[in-house]
């Protein structure tokens, strides 16, 4: 509606849009956050079995998960000051803002999820020597070697 808005009143009502659209992004996110956070605790308090006896580093996860979401709150929380203040305020004014907390915000969570991608949690460890079929993962059988090429006739 915004793109398509022809006068100011059809700008408004597309900007209180997004506005509403980011308010209900935040509200569910930290939410989401939230039982996460009673989740952890709860795990913390009384550990399962499973949790004792997995080698996965969950908890690191659990941290990392955490620190991406709170880098995506504020970006969020920056975008809905965006456009509260409008085409005339001081945060569409000056580019640096939108370098802090929009750029910076999502680079420094691209290096978090590359460093401890979570490929190392779903992933198969790789067996030596043979190469696995994705569909067929703790099938025992290894991918097959020969790979059929079209002969010209």
């Amino acid at each position: 509606m915004l793109a398509k808005a022809k006068d100011h009143d059809g700008v408004k009502l597309g900007e209180n849009i997004i506005v509403g659209g980011l308010g209900i992004q935040v509200l569910f996110f930290g939410f989401f956050i939230i039982v996460s956070a009673i989740f952890h605790y709860r795990i913390n308090q009384i550990p399962t079995l499973r949790a004792h006896s997995i080698d996965v580093p969950w908890q690191q996860y659990l941290l990392i998960l955490y620190t991406a979401s709170a880098l995506i709150l504020i970006r969020s929380t920056f975008r809905i000051a965006e456009y509260v203040m409008g085409g005339g305020g001081i945060l569409l004014q000056h580019e640096y803002y939108l370098y802090i907390f929009d750029a910076t915000l999502m680079f420094l969570m691209m290096v978090l999820f590359n460093v401890r991608h979570s490929s190392n949690i779903i992933a198969p460890h790789k067996k030596a020597g043979h190469l696995q079929d994705p569909e067929s993962q703790d099938s025992g059988y290894p991918l097959e070697q020969n790979v059929y090429v079209p002969t010209k006739r």
